[in-house]
């Protein structure tokens, strides 16, 4: 190895472009005839950035479903930013925390009313499964269901360990789940307390 290639970091985009872009423009990916060269880069930048949260290994599986995946006849042109997402998800589900909605939501004054009516965990996953939030009546009466459903659940869990008693099958790991992503959403909401937002 090289200096310069010891000590050159290699960023998301880059690896996104070493294991996804760089071999689907080797097996003759390109754009449309006319397509202005700013907007192509744009375009692939785009593609970079939104898929840096894969894993290498589901960035080499995306090129291996994205090579018969191409636009036009002649199946050569790039898929819409879209269509890698849609297999990114399912291959690999986006970590919430990097939606910059579900940042929003949470500090807003949603998150400061889910705060106080226990619904963090519930609302969140809503969120996990729906990458939105919850909007008409029956989406906000089901988070509140579920919501009350783990309130239960978290204190009869509890009784039983404070009794001396061990909580039955998987109990004890659905607890440090549930602590753990009600004080990960706690800090969300907590983030724009102490910013002011």
């Amino acid at each position: 190895m090289t200096v310069e290639q010891t000590t050159t970091i290699e960023t998301n985009r880059d690896r996104v472009r070493r294991l996804l872009i760089a071999p689907l423009r080797q097996r003759g990916f390109r754009f449309p005839k006319g397509t202005e060269e700013a907007d192509q880069v744009k375009r692939l930048d785009a593609i970079a950035d939104s898929m840096g949260y894969l894993s290498d290994e589901s960035l080499r599986v995306l090129e291996q479903c994205m090579r018969a995946k191409g636009q036009g006849s002649a199946r050569c042109f790039w898929p819409e930013l879209a269509s890698f997402e849609g297999y990114a998800e399912a291959r690999e589900p986006r970590p919430l925390g990097e939606l910059p909605a579900v940042l929003r939501w949470f500090r807003s004054v949603a998150g400061q009313q889910a705060l106080e009516g226990n619904r963090l965990v519930a609302e969140y996953q809503f969120w996990t499964d729906k990458k939105r939030p919850p909007t008409g009546f029956r989406e906000k009466e089901a988070v509140a269901r579920r919501a009350a459903e783990h309130a239960s659940k978290v204190e009869r869990v509890r009784d039983r360990i404070a009794r001396g008693l061990m909580p039955f099958d998987g109990d004890g790991e659905w607890l440090a789940w549930y602590d753990e992503t009600e004080a990960k959403v706690r800090g969300y909401v907590e983030a724009a307390q102490e910013g002011g937002a």
